[in-house]
């Protein structure tokens, strides 16, 4: 009796399986990527952040596993329309990117067919984004200054951006090198726009109420020296 019942549970569960029901695997394409430096050199260790929407300032709904030392990496998605930006936490661990952590900047829109998808990424480190976006010292707006706390003191660790509009990105158009100690910052711009600038502890930015509005450069300025206030954390 015990035999026939065993079979026959058997028997059922294999006709689930075999007839499409919701115990069957969600069907699923892979998109493969290669993340590299700035330099082009692979990286590996870097994570992919895959977004149902285009507001990636929120978990991602998906995370893929550790590029290798080739810098590829990959992670399989249900078909629909992705927004991907690609990571490396130099701890290894989730929260907000620090000195020496790498972001790949805007996300990229990827549609997952039943072919797959396959795009690139470049991450960069704060320090080699304001590198590759500084304009040259000659014939260039150079805003030099501190950023400081809403008490006066010398905020480390912290990064000073400018935009041309007050509307930004995770990456606005240009930014400093983290502060030091003594919370000192200089950041060269093409002269002759409007830029609104602000500083903040965070990279990519988050948005916050107010960031975009601590200091605005009317064009034609060319040497400036500004302290910075730090009002948000």
């Amino acid at each position: 009796m015990m035999r026939m019942y065993v079979k026959l549970i058997m028997v059922m569960v294999v006709g689930l399986l075999t007839c499409g029901s919701p115990l069957s695997a969600a069907e699923t394409h892979l998109l493969k990527s290669k993340v590299s430096d700035i330099e082009g050199r692979p990286m590996a260790g870097a994570k992919l952040f895959v977004y149902d929407s285009p507001n990636v300032r929120r978990p991602a709904d998906f995370i893929s596993s550790m590029s290798d030392r080739v810098g590829q990496v990959q992670i399989a998605l249900p078909p629909g329309t992705y927004w991907v930006v690609a990571r490396f936490k130099s701890d290894g661990k989730y929260g907000p990117l620090l000195p020496g952590d790498k972001h790949s900047g805007e996300p990229v829109e990827i549609d997952m067919t039943a072919d797959g998808a396959n795009a690139d990424f470049v991450v960069a480190d704060i320090r080699e984004l304001g590198q590759k976006k500084r304009a040259t010292a000659t014939d260039a707006l150079h805003l030099k200054g501190h950023v400081v706390d809403t008490h006066g003191a010398p905020v480390a660790q912290a990064v000073v951006f400018a935009n041309r509009s007050k509307e930004f990105s995770e990456l606005p158009d240009f930014v400093s090198a983290w502060t030091g100690a003594d919370g000192g910052f200089e950041i060269y711009l093409p002269p002759g726009v409007t830029y609104f600038v602000g500083a903040s502890r965070q990279f990519p930015l988050q948005y916050q109420e107010g960031i975009v509005n601590h200091l605005v450069i009317e064009r034609g300025k060319i040497d400036i020296a500004k302290d910075i206030k730090l009002t948000v954390e």
